[in-house]
């Protein structure tokens, strides 16, 4: 008997590092698709860099963190953490008009280097 056999997905994939991504797609995939109704994954959605920051001021208070524990937890540098937090260093009436704009913009409203440019 002749008998097609299908490769088991993991005798494809070399090495953990590929089988990882292909279980982060497919998580990815499966929540997107939760309820029949996909989400709209090309629309690119930006965050305002002041309630970020503040976010993230928040965390470190809470979990009692430093700036270099909140960047291994959140998988950037501890340049970068020190960047976002250094946006709260702005005139409070920037950072409330900043602040009413809302989160999640289609578009980039207010950069970080507009921002930063402010300040001094």
């Amino acid at each position: 008997m002749n008998k097609k056999t299908k490769k088991k997905p993991h005798e494809l994939i070399m090495g953990l590092w590929r089988l990882g991504q292909v279980a982060q797609r497919t998580i990815f995939w499966f929540n997107a698709t939760i309820g029949n109704q996909p989400l709209p994954i090309s629309e690119k959605t930006f965050r305002n860099p002041i309630i970020q920051a503040k976010e993230m001021k928040l965390d470190m208070e809470l979990n009692n963190l430093t700036r270099a524990e909140l960047a291994r937890k959140l998988g950037i540098s501890r340049a970068r953490v020190t960047q976002m937090l250094n946006l709260l260093r702005l005139p409070e009436e920037l950072r409330e008009e900043i602040e009413a704009m809302g989160d999640y913009w289609g578009r980039r409203l207010v950069t970080e280097r507009m921002l930063r440019s402010k300040q001094s």
